[in-house]
């Protein structure tokens, strides 16, 4: 499966040392370039960066959105990552990977599909690259992914009907 990625998914997993899973769940990644300067210029050294720069051309992509109105309307309430993952995502008709709310809520208001690292931990579990959801999102907490009680028990139940 193809889709574009925000940085939170791709920083939350490195910090994990899960980045493999992203990769094993979601085939193809495309980032907008201002994700790339993100995590591997301005990140550089950081959790995900050689993997991510190693990545290129290989399992990521790096594209431009076109419609840079899009954009530059987006800029006004969300950073330039997430400005440019949501545009680029609406004009390729992909499902978006992203983690922060208000950003979600917007990309789903103007169609596009929505997953998080919380699905993609999901779906690992039903592709069999996981035994436990319970074990991987604790080790995601542990290092620094932010998940309210009612959203982590939730997801646990989800895992636990699949």
């Amino acid at each position: 499966m193809k889709v574009v990625a925000d940085s939170s998914p791709i920083i939350s997993c490195a910090r994990a040392g899960k980045l493999y899973l992203i990769k094993d769940v979601y085939s193809n990644i495309i980032i907008p370039p201002a994700v790339y300067r993100e995590i591997v210029i301005d990140g550089s050294g950081k959790p995900g960066y050689s993997e991510l720069k190693n990545g290129i051309s290989v399992w990521i992509e790096v594209k431009e959105p076109s419609d840079k109105g899009t954009v530059s309307i987006l800029s006004r309430r969300f950073g330039e990552g997430e400005s440019e993952a949501i545009a680029l995502a609406e004009e390729l008709n992909l499902y978006l990977l992203i983690d922060e709310i208000k950003a979600m809520n917007e990309a789903k208001r103007r169609g596009v599909n929505i997953l998080s690292t919380l699905i993609m931990l999901l779906e690992a579990r039903k592709m069999g690259l996981i035994s436990s959801v319970k074990s991987e999102l604790d080790e995601f907490i542990a290092s620094g992914f932010r998940c309210s009680v009612a959203l982590y028990e939730e997801i646990l139940k989800l895992s636990h009907k699949n």
